[in-house]
């Protein structure tokens, strides 16, 4: 008879599975946000002022002025960069992982922006006009964007029991294809007598 074995708590741990549940992302709703202002702003902008200088006259080192805008000095190709990068993070929000991607790249642009502008100390490469405040925009936004790429994604750890079969069958199985070791009898067929039960025949003298 076997005896049925006690279970342990690490034979109950070792039944329960984890599964990992993926919550929220912490990425996409500010790729989202930071790209709807751009795309707001750059939009306004180029409403404001449209003039873009000449790429083959201007870029790198030209000199450009632009308008005051809400105290940023913009012009057409500030409000394209705007547009642009508020675009491309719309368009990463779909998904956690291009959601970051997307926000390290164009943060990455955005503070070279501002870097490059402040070194040049009037615009970006003799494009984009930029002031004061256009560099501090350039470098807010890229400094978010860059801290919105480590953003994790939430999870959630769920214990699930799996089912055991505590319970041994003793039993035999037959096989399938095995044999039996007794010949098989025919029907109406008689077996055979030896010995003193097997019947005598007597001849008759004629």
């Amino acid at each position: 008879m076997l005896l049925r074995r006690r279970r342990t708590s690490e034979d109950i741990d070792r039944d329960r599975e984890v599964i990992v549940e993926h919550g929220p992302s912490l990425a996409k709703g500010p790729a989202l946000i930071a790209g709807s202002l751009l795309v707001a702003f750059g939009l306004a902008a180029l409403l404001k002022n449209n003039d873009f200088p000449s790429f083959s006259s201007s870029f790198p080192d030209g000199t450009v002025q632009g308008t005051n805008f809400l105290g940023f000095e913009v012009n057409g190709w500030t409000a394209f960069f705007a547009i642009t990068a508020g675009a491309l993070l719309l368009f990463g929000a779909a998904q956690h992982h291009l959601a970051k991607m997307m926000s390290l790249l164009v943060g990455l642009a955005l503070a070279a922006c501002a870097v490059i502008a402040i070194i040049d100390g009037q615009d970006v490469l003799g494009l984009a006009a930029a002031n004061f405040w256009t560099k501090l925009g350039f470098a807010v936004a890229g400094g978010v964007l860059l801290v919105n790429a480590l953003m994790p994604r939430t999870t959630r750890r769920r214990e699930v029991a799996t089912a055991t079969d505590d319970t041994v069958d003793d039993t035999p199985r037959r096989r399938r294809f095995s044999r039996d070791t007794e010949a098989p009898t025919t029907v109406g067929e008689r077996p055979a007598q030896t010995g003193a039960d097997a019947p005598t025949t007597t001849h008759r003298a004629p």
